[in-house]
């Protein structure tokens, strides 16, 4: 008997807010209903999860937000269990804390009150279990993508906002308190966005903190998305009381950057996107990957930072934009992350999580979308949005598409389920279902919600669908998503055995299918015309895309990775390893990396030289553009000049000699100013 609760689906449509049970095995239909909960009536703009799933808030728009306690098992109503947060009409944004202690909400700024110097707060902390307002800051604008600017860490213990050039760092349960300060500041000149990882194994029992910064491009100077460590990993340039940053890359043709954190949160993804492709490549911008590791895999002292190949057809490079990148979400494998990029037919790409080196490939196929299941065994990979919404189902532990079966068990090939006009969609915390919305406002027809097990199959039985889709038809359905749950409520389970075929029914299937009229050659009707894309002749657009596809597309397969080279005994070791028997000595490490600290030593301090110059440079290129400034310059070389015209001209110096050479350019220069 499974002892594992059900799994629970919200809906959220115009006319109510509702919960719906999802049982993996088939009830009576009798009970159809009673796996439906009201939670409230009315019309709703946003709701948000707490990361254990205990906790919701909506916000309607007849009371504001209301926070709902999901941790009760009831059939009844449950409108009036809930807790209203006051003067929260007019939320843009809302969210929990890491632990789901407190709520955070965003709206417009309003202007001071008659008689008031200082505007009301409008971003706002709130108990969630007791709805009790604690304490606000002001802040005039908010981007979805500087959301949240006040976050917590894992633990709670420590909250970090978001201000002008610095973050601020603040006791984690400090608000509410009667006097709020915070205790420390981390100073980023031009930090328009941070992050934190939701979880962080490697750093949880020092009480050190990652955070991911980053600076967006402006006045000639590059972008830079940095990894720091709260306290003492803060940087020179940002904090100079102590250290080096953790990892730090700069790079241009970057707008935004979002960062997406590994299951142990000791490593970063940073995709960078612009609106505008200068290389003319792509309509929609341009985009780069990079991987960020807190602790270096080489012997380097320090992090690393890898930009991530993206591999294309025929061993080529992928050339396109990054359409989706996500972290495979367990964490107690090695990690390992999948990437679509390219243009269409995409390519679909399993890196490792330590080198960014691609070792698997999906292959070519019309995919943006990627959806780990919360086990990170199974992956579903999507052709969702603007696309025709095909699904393809992998087993992450055997690297196989899951192959589907119908209920008679016939094997379907390659005709898996297609999910059109898809807008939502994600996996349950069991990982045994993947669940697909079609919503308004991006979809005002045909509002409804799909269900699928792990391997692709559409679940049609009324008696694990517990809702209607014609109550969502057309345009009623605004939002559908699976209530998530903490680790370890559910386990992590395998692929069930497809069900055996009867003996001589369903296995002929595929041959009478084979037999089948269709496939006949095609006779055109007599004295009717039939357009090219109904004659089956091969002459559609899409027929000639296809073949046009044919000679650039991969399937799916393994990556060897570059540089191995077999030894004498048949095994296979990277370039520059040793055999076992040839290991090198530990002063010989030492040395080694001594040698290359030294030379990163010494790039860093070459590089800063060169900052210098440029930027002196600089100066001298702008006082050039200014003839009154450029005047008061030269004037005052010329005054230095008829100084060490004084001086004894054996005591003068290299400097000094030159600057005296330089009397006739600069009387020259004065001449042309005529200042």
């Amino acid at each position: 008997m499974d002892t594992n609760p059900p799994c629970r689906i919200l809906c959220r449509s115009k006319k109510a807010v509702e919960l719906y049970t999802v049982n993996e095995t088939t009830t009576d239909e009798n009970e159809h209903y009673k796996n439906r909960v009201v939670l409230a009536n009315g019309m709703s703009t946003l709701h948000s999860f707490s990361p254990d799933g205990k906790k919701l808030m909506v916000n309607l728009s007849s009371t504001g937000v209301n926070v709902f306690d999901l941790s009760k098992n009831s059939n009844e109503n449950e409108e009036s269990k809930s807790t209203i947060l006051e003067h929260t009409g007019k939320v843009a944004f809302m969210s929990f804390s890491s632990k789901g202690s407190y709520i955070i909400t965003w709206e417009r700024a309003q202007k001071p009150a008659e008689g008031e110097t200082e505007a009301p707060p409008n971003l706002k902390i709130w108990s969630s279990t007791t709805g009790r307002f604690l304490y606000g800051f002001v802040m005039k604008l908010c981007k979805k993508s500087q959301w949240p600017p006040v976050r917590w860490s894992h633990d709670e213990k420590k909250a970090f906002h978001l201000v002008t050039s610095e973050i601020r760092v603040y006791d984690g349960h400090v608000f509410g308190e009667e006097e709020v300060k915070y205790d420390d500041r981390i100073r980023c000149k031009g930090v328009t966005a941070f992050s934190l990882p939701p979880n962080s194994e490697s750093l949880s029992l020092e009480e050190k903190y990652i955070i991911s910064t980053f600076v967006p491009e402006t006045k000639g100077k590059p972008a830079r998305v940095s990894l720091l460590q709260y306290p003492d990993k803060l940087g020179t340039t940002e904090n100079p009381k102590s250290g080096d940053l953790l990892v730090s890359k700069s790079f241009y043709q970057a707008e935004e950057c979002s960062v997406n954190w590994s299951p142990k949160g000791d490593a970063a993804l940073a995709l960078t996107t612009t609106s505008v492709d200068t290389s003319g490549d792509s309509y929609y911008g341009s985009s780069n990957l990079f991987l960020l590791l807190s602790e270096s895999r080489s012997s380097i002292v320090g992090g690393e930072a890898l930009a991530v190949p993206l591999p294309g057809a025929n061993g080529k490079a992928s050339v396109g934009p990054i359409h989706d990148v996500s972290w495979m979400p367990n964490g107690t494998k090695p990690p390992v992350f999948c990437v679509v990029s390219g243009k269409m037919p995409s390519m679909a790409s399993l890196h490792d999580g330590y080198t960014a080196e691609p070792t698997f490939l999906f292959g070519n196929a019309h995919r943006n979308t990627i959806v780990w299941s919360d086990h990170g065994r199974f992956v579903t990979l999507g052709g969702f949005g603007n696309l025709a919404g095909g699904m393809d189902f992998y087993d992450r532990n055997k690297l196989k598409k899951i192959p589907q079966f119908d209920p008679n068990g016939a094997n379907l090939g390659a005709n898996g389920n297609t999910a059109q006009c898809a807008v939502g969609y994600g996996w349950s915390p069991s990982s045994r279902f993947f669940m697909v919305s079609t919503t308004t406002p991006r979809m005002n027809v045909d509002n409804g919600v799909r269900l699928y097990k792990y391997n692709g199959l559409e679940i049609c039985d009324k008696s694990i669908i517990s809702w209607d889709n014609e109550d969502f038809k057309p345009n009623q359905l605004l939002a559908a998503e699976f209530v998530p749950a903490s680790k370890g409520v559910y386990p992590d389970r395998p692929q069930t055995p497809p069900p055996r075929r009867p003996d001589g029914e369903s296995a002929s299937a595929p041959a009478a299918a084979a037999s089948a009229p269709a496939s006949a050659a095609y006779v055109p009707p007599v004295g009717r015309y039939v357009p090219p894309s109904a004659r089956k002749s091969g002459m559609s657009l899409a027929d000639r895309m296809r073949k046009e596809r044919e000679g650039s597309t991969v399937g799916a397969t393994k990556v060897i990775p570059k540089g191995l080279v077999s030894v004498a005994n048949g095994k296979r070791l990277p370039v520059g390893m040793a055999p076992a028997d040839d290991k090198k000595s530990k002063s010989a490490i030492k040395r080694e990396r001594a040698k290359l600290a030294k030379q990163k030593a010494e790039l860093a301090e070459k590089e800063e030289k060169e900052r210098q110059e440029r930027e002196e440079k600089e100066k001298l290129e702008a006082a050039r553009n200014d003839p009154v400034k450029r005047t008061k310059k030269l004037k005052k070389i010329l005054k230095q000049i008829d100084g060490l015209k004084e001086k004894d001209a054996s005591t003068l110096n290299d400097d000094q000699k030159a600057k005296l050479a330089m009397e006739e350019d600069v009387l020259k220069e004065l001449a042309e100013l005529n200042v």
